[in-house]
């Protein structure tokens, strides 16, 4: 074993799809945020988007105690694997959204970086 916990191995595939994606928003967008208003605008749309997508986890866990009331192993096991995708894609989301933020840190130099790589931005 190397010493390294399934838990700090997560964090680290986690922090590395962050910067993939971060990469990948700057590569498609051509861009960082024209200004910190920008930024925040699209910031609180990932936000609201997420609340919601947490909210929908919410309503399957609950449906998910009443297959477990009613003995329902089936419906408990369907909902489980529908509480698994949202929970994924949840976690999809809040990357995506952690790379938005950092390009919003980056400000002027994430334009700088996109304008130094001269890639060729998919429109």
């Amino acid at each position: 074993m190397d010493g390294i916990s399934e838990r700090v191995r997560l964090m680290g595939d986690l922090q590395a799809a962050v910067t993939e994606a971060l990469t990948g928003t700057l590569r498609e967008r051509g861009r960082g945020f024209a200004s910190d208003r920008e930024a925040w605008a699209e910031l609180k749309e990932c936000v609201e988007r997420t609340k919601k997508m947490h909210s929908d986890i919410e309503k399957v866990h609950k449906e998910m105690w009443s297959a477990v009331t009613d003995h329902n192993g089936d419906a408990f096991a369907a909902l489980s694997q529908e509480f698994e995708r949202s929970a994924t894609r949840l976690a999809e989301e809040w990357a995506q959204t952690s790379a938005l933020a950092k390009i919003a840190v980056l400000g002027e130099s994430a334009n700088e970086a996109v304008e130094e790589s001269g890639e060729e931005v998919a429109e």
